[in-house]
């Protein structure tokens, strides 16, 4: 299983859209598990017991640790239809010589939508920062990018990051990503539309909001929590919002 097709189960998950991809084996369905229950096992290959449906919340997830590739054998990673890599941050070298807020990494998405920018630390705040913007005109409601990492340990993480149009300029997000470091990798999906038909994981919700930056980042959360149908996720996104 590669980690393209894991990608495109997860961002399949809350488009609602259908993507090319092979059919699960045995113990991966999807249904009665939750996002992350379904991408840590297909990551790790662990088995999940085959469920037809789920009769309450889910545990909280811990999740595993992949095995990392040799270091002279970096694994070859297959992105999933709307997903694409971005660069990797400098040499340490690099790192040393820049100052708290300076962009580290500056690329474009494939169709020159959307522009992300990787900060380095601050003096006040330890964590590497993205900052995202999305020239979309017309949007009407919340758009969201999920952005994939792995920190220095091999482990993954996925943010969501929802964008608004607002009263001047395009869309635009400011996020923390903790964990990122060099020797991250990072790729990030297009932006699409949130809507009540949007599945979304609660951990990776509260996870999410938790990593916003700035009063629009967290306002781009409030829209929608307003379009979410999934009360118990509404609720996870007015907890963390406080």
């Amino acid at each position: 299983m590669t980690t393209g097709s894991v990608l495109a189960r997860s961002w399949r998950s809350f488009t609602g859209r259908t993507l090319p991809y092979s059919p699960p084996p045995p113990g991966h369905g999807r249904n009665g598990h939750s996002l992350g229950q379904r991408v840590w096992a297909s990551f790790t290959g662990v088995e999940l017991r085959p469920a037809r449906g789920r009769t309450a919340a889910p545990a909280p997830v811990v999740l595993p640790q992949p095995r990392p590739a040799p270091p002279d054998r970096p694994r070859a990673v297959a992105l999933a239809p709307g997903w694409f890599a971005l660069p990797q941050l400098p040499q340490a070298g690099g790192l040393a010589a820049a100052s708290g807020d300076s962009v580290l990494i500056e690329a474009s998405s494939p169709d020159g939508s959307a522009r992300f920018l990787v900060r380095g630390p601050g003096v006040a705040d330890p964590d590497h920062r993205l900052e995202l913007i999305v020239d979309t005109a017309g949007a009407d409601r919340p758009l969201m990018t999920a952005v994939g990492y792995t920190d220095p340990d091999g482990i993954g993480h996925l943010l969501l990051v929802p964008v608004v149009r607002g009263r001047f300029g395009p869309p635009a997000a400011y996020v923390r990503l903790p964990g990122f470091d060099a020797g991250s990798t990072l790729t990030a999906s297009d932006a699409h539309p949130v809507g009540p038909e949007s599945s979304l994981d609660a951990e990776q919700v509260a996870a999410s909001v938790r990593a916003a930056v700035n009063e629009a980042t967290r306002d781009a959360w409030r829209q929608v929590r307003e379009l979410l149908a999934d009360d118990s996720l509404r609720a996870v996104i007015d907890r963390e919002l406080g």
